[in-house]
This record gives structure tokens, sequence and C-alpha cells, in this order.
């Protein structure tokens, strides 16, 4: 009886932690599916410039801050550039040139996550770690 319960045990604890594989967001290595393909230069806070293809926020095509008490979502076929400053508590400021060549003020959370297609590999990195994004036309 003893030695059926432990089996019967092993199989549950088993079949429960093979299924948290799935739980969370994208996997390691893959790339948020878009419905337009965006390429960029992003220059990370080290100076390393990577140009990226399939480029997201979230596996998102916009750019989501608080701007004030609001909050604020600007598509990214409408900005030209963003330029993130210093982190400051959960949040990095980010001035967003639009297309039109007027600016905006945002602030972005930190832990935000840009994805994007390198050519040799998946691309991924938190907004915090971020300096410029360029968009390409």
């Amino acid at each position: 009886m003893r030695g059926l319960l432990t089996a019967v045990l092993a199989v549950l604890a088993a079949c429960l932690l093979m299924g948290m594989g799935n739980l969370g967001g994208t996997p390691e290595g893959e790339i948020p599916k878009t419905d337009q393909n965006f390429r960029v230069t992003l220059v990370d806070r080290s100076g390393v410039s990577s140009e990226l293809s399939r480029f997201s926020l979230d596996g998102n095509l916009f750019v989501k801050g608080k701007r004030g008490e609001g909050e604020v979502s600007i598509y990214f076929r409408n900005i030209r550039e963003i330029h993130f400053g210093p982190v400051s508590g959960s949040d990095v400021p980010a001035d967003l040139v639009q297309a039109t060549g007027s600016r905006v003020q945002l602030k972005v959370n930190k832990d935000s996550m840009f994805f994007g297609d390198t050519g040799y590999g998946a691309y991924r990195i938190p907004a915090s770690s971020v300096s410029r994004i360029s968009f390409h036309r």
C-alpha cells in the first residue's frame, strides 16, 4: 500500500511540475510576434549599438508611460527617436521625438522589456538599460 501511495504522489508531482514550464511570458530566445516589422537602432547604456528588426515593447507596437497623473500610449509609427534619462525609482524618463518633430516626455516602467531580432539571435533588454532608440523609415 505504501509503495502505491508513493507512486501516485510521484506521478502527481511530476504532472504538476511539468506543466509549470509554460507559465509566464515569452520564452528565452523567442521574439513576440507582431503585425508589423519595425526596424530600429538601439543603443544601450554601455554604448553598444544593435540593429534590430521585429521590434516591440512587451510584445506591443507602442510605448506606454506616465505623463503627469495620466497614462499615454504612442504608436511606434509616430516616433522618430526615444532618448532615455537616468532611472528614478521604478521609472525611466523618456523623451520621445515624434515623426512630426514635436517632443513628448513620459515615464516608462524600468522593467518594461524591449524585444527584437538581431539577425543572429533574439534580443531583449529592459527599458532601464536603454540609452537611445532610433526608428528607421
